[in-house]
């Protein structure tokens, strides 16, 4: 997993009775196993108002066109709806998503993206993502139980529950992976994976670039997945995801040979990529297929590539943020034929 750095500014991640608000709700704490194995989990319940039934944070900055990814673990006890929105005032109305806790699906996000990650023993990753619209310092993110999908979660309750834990506030479209935080934010390094002094498993003149990685949710976001280098950016082969394309690229003496793919917008799970490469002949292939080729583009002026970079760039930057499976470095073009058999899934 290569990951850049994130701040969790949601303060209690793990304690629901503290910084968090309950209302018309009850927070049992410590009730049950959580996903880390410790008895560290809680239980939000419904009381018996005909009401919306919450646990909220609030008193927190944020800033207008960030966007921010929202997520917390969550397990079926009784109740089998949660949803997860952000403050109205500094965020759309109709942004919010709704989990279903005992299916695995989710619904709503109007004007936002969500997604649910079943990790086993019944518990999911909810995740919401959304743009703020107003700089503020007062930002609120609001966790509510729900008897249905829909938009205003108000119902009788009856003593109902979800269980609950591991809360995450951060900037970006993708959900990390968890940072426990006590009494205030915490932030974790970014992953840094290079080789220097790599000349010698590198193809100078012509070579193939190949990885297996899991695809996350990445719009916007610009990941680099691998590249080779003279350790700057004036000679390098890339393939890299632009946030709309997965594209293929080479600079010679700090000019483009190749910079070009296919949108990336609809991918995800498994996927297997390779970029070959020679004077005049570059090709990027996806999941047994060509997906992209220019015949042009000389490598005569190319310098000697001494640098191996593992889902980031050069400079330890634009972290891939998804796992790498796998990853190989030829230094002949391979055929065709080779590259399709190669990212075959």
């Amino acid at each position: 997993l290569v990951e850049p750095a994130a701040t969790n500014i949601c303060k209690q991640s793990e304690d629901f009775s503290t910084t968090w608000k309950p209302l018309n709700a009850t927070i049992t704490t410590n009730d049950t196993t959580a996903p880390d194995g410790n008895a560290t989990a809680d239980l939000f319940s419904d009381d018996i108002n005909n009401t919306a039934h919450r646990v909220s944070q609030s008193g927190l900055s944020v800033t207008s066109g960030q966007s921010y990814t929202f997520s917390v673990y969550a397990k079926y006890e009784s109740r089998q709806y949660l949803q997860l929105t952000f403050n109205s005032a500094h965020f759309s109305a109709t942004q919010y998503a709704t989990f279903d806790l005992i299916n695995g699906t989710v619904s709503g996000q109007a004007d936002s993206t969500a997604q649910i990650i079943d990790i086993g023993n019944g518990w999911y990753r909810c995740i919401y993502t959304a743009s703020c619209t107003v700089t503020t310092s007062s930002f609120a993110f609001l966790i509510l139980s729900n008897s249905a999908t829909g938009r205003d979660p108000v119902y009788v309750g009856d003593g109902s529950g979800v269980y609950i834990w591991g809360a995450q506030v951060e900037t970006g479209p993708i959900a990390t992976s968890y940072i426990p935080t006590t009494t205030a934010s915490v932030t974790r390094n970014k992953d840094d994976i290079n080789l220097t002094s790599a000349s010698s498993l590198i193809g100078q003149t012509e070579g193939t670039l190949y990885l297996e990685v899991d695809w996350r949710l990445a719009s916007g976001t610009n990941q680099w997945l691998l590249s080779v280098s003279d350790g700057g950016n004036t000679n390098r082969v890339i393939i890299y995801n632009s946030g709309v394309a997965l594209n293929m690229f080479a600079a010679a003496n700090n000019a483009t040979l190749t910079n070009q793919g296919e949108s990336s917008s609809g991918y995800s799970g498994i996927q297997k990529i390779a970029f070959a490469y020679k004077t005049d002949d570059f090709e990027l292939y996806r999941n047994g297929s060509s997906i992209s080729s220019d015949t042009s583009g000389s490598l005569a002026a190319l310098a000697t590539l001494t640098d191996i970079d593992l889902g980031q760039a050069y400079d330890a930057s634009l972290q891939a943020n998804m796992h790498i499976r796998a990853v190989a470095i030829y230094p002949t073009r391979l055929s065709d034929a080779e590259a399709i058999a190669l990212t075959t899934l």
